[in-house]
């Protein structure tokens, strides 16, 4: 029970870092381009005022969209046989997929406007990089505290066991 409700919390904090994120990222390019992207795009409708609350929702959708499929990807049950870069490989795309599919559906840019397509792209590109560069830099940094204690550890327990084994 209580490992499903940590899953549970870390889906949860995960929807919100990237709900978070796009949020703000949004809002940052609207308060630049919002009242000239205000004619093609849903996602600016309200020009550089802000975000209209069912563009909001629609982000919030997309997030658990994508979660969800990062969750099913990295899931150590499901896609047993693939190696991890083909997880990852497969996931980029799939989470790609999902977003191309929300901006036709949801209409956030014009599909035959280049330049959106291109700012989409470098923006994924942007995003994609800046998120792997945080979980490298967070892994690295787990696995070397944890070499640490398993120094320490070994370090206790050998020295310990050398004790043990003198007054023998």
């Amino acid at each position: 029970m209580k490992d499903k409700l940590l899953d549970i919390y870390k889906f949860i904090s995960q929807v919100l870092i990237i709900f978070s994120a796009t949020v703000l990222f949004i809002s940052f390019v609207g308060i630049f381009v919002g009242e000239s992207a205000r004619e093609y795009s849903t996602m600016f409708s309200l020009g550089s005022k802000g975000i209209a609350f069912d563009t909001v929702l629609q982000i919030l959708l997309s997030s658990i969209v994508i979660s969800s499929i990062d969750k099913i990807f990295l899931s150590e049950k499901i896609l047993k046989k693939l190696s991890g870069l083909w997880k990852r490989i497969l996931m980029i795309i799939s989470i790609i997929a999902v977003i191309v599919i929300f901006i036709i559906c949801f209409k956030w840019f014009p599909v035959n406007l280049a330049e959106a397509w291109i700012g989409f792209f470098v923006s994924f590109v942007g995003f994609f990089t800046v998120s792997t560069a945080v979980m490298l830099t967070k892994t690295k940094r787990e696995a070397k505290k944890y070499d640490e204690l398993l120094e320490n550890y070994k370090k206790r327990h050998v020295e310990g066991g050398d004790r043990r084994n003198e007054g023998n």
